[in-house]
């Protein structure tokens, strides 16, 4: 009797937060240029004049985006975006990463910042998260769980209103990605592991030339590609949200040393890893 096809685990996704806080934002603090970030963004202002210009590759704004006041929004990883507002504004929001989700599948789901549907319980909740983080010094294990929930319902409301197309685009590219799950899991894992094609392959049963063939076919890139583009998404995250040396980043990610990561950081974001780290994200 043959094997069923793989399928993927109900409990694979996942949030890992950043950071959480409220600020005041105006027209001289809030002026981030040609943003490109790895982690996603979730954002609530207490009044309207604020929004996100799209911008293309070179530069070019292509879409104005308003943000409404007590509106919910993210703003997926990867998006390249302007800020600016005419006013001073109480602004929160949260910087975190969704794990577990395969990278086509969520685009699919996402292809620009985003805005919740309206839902009162999740804007009440937002506004009584920005009081209680504006009261504490470092947001305890309740506070995080309550923004993980917040989060979760946030992005549970805007998935309920797609078409049911876009929900089957996703099974099937979540799927797809299946037979590589285990490989996909280490590499997430064991990011300063060496990791070599023959191993990953043995972890997805598969031989290694099919397993080539089928990870550039689910993923759009090859094993080797895919594993330094998510070596220098880890390091920017670590650049921005904690305090470890460029040289421990550099081998906590697999790197090895500061000289072969400063070539292949910014050769990605453009970027030197010091000069990353010292830009203001809000």
């Amino acid at each position: 009797m043959p094997l069923p096809p793989p399928t993927l685990a109900i409990d694979q996704i996942h949030l890992r937060l950043f950071a959480i806080r409220r600020t005041a934002i105006d027209a001289r603090s809030w002026t981030l240029r040609s943003m490109q970030d790895s982690f996603w963004r979730f954002y609530m202002n207490a009044t309207d004049g604020a929004a996100l210009e799209l911008v293309g590759e070179d530069g070019a704004v292509n879409v104005q985006y308003e943000l409404a006041a007590q509106r919910l929004y993210f703003v997926p990883a990867g998006v390249r975006f302007n800020t600016s507002t005419r006013l001073p504004i109480e602004h929160f929001y949260v910087h975190l990463d969704i794990l577990g989700v395969p990278q086509a599948a969520m685009q699919a789901l996402f292809g620009g910042p985003v805005c919740v549907p309206s839902h009162e319980y999740l804007q009440q909740e937002a506004r009584a998260l920005a009081v209680d983080v504006s009261n504490e010094a470092r947001p305890g294990l309740l506070t995080q769980c309550r923004v993980k929930s917040l989060l979760y319902g946030a992005l549970a409301a805007y998935l309920s209103q797609l078409p049911a197309a876009l929900h089957e685009r996703y099974q099937q590219l979540a799927q797809a990605q299946a037979p590589i799950q285990p490989a996909l899991q280490e590499i997430e894992g064991r990011l300063e592991a060496r990791l070599s094609n023959g191993y990953l392959a043995g972890l997805c049963h598969l031989s290694e030339d099919y397993f080539i063939r089928l990870f550039r076919a689910s993923v759009g890139q090859s094993p080797i590609q895919y594993i330094q583009a998510q070596r220098v998404r880890r390091a920017a995250q670590r650049l921005l949200f904690s305090a470890e040396s460029i040289e421990a980043i550099a081998v906590s990610t697999g790197f090895g040393n500061r000289f072969y990561f400063s070539r292949v950081f910014t050769r990605h974001l453009g970027v030197a890893p010091a000069s990353y780290r010292r830009m203001a994200r809000v």
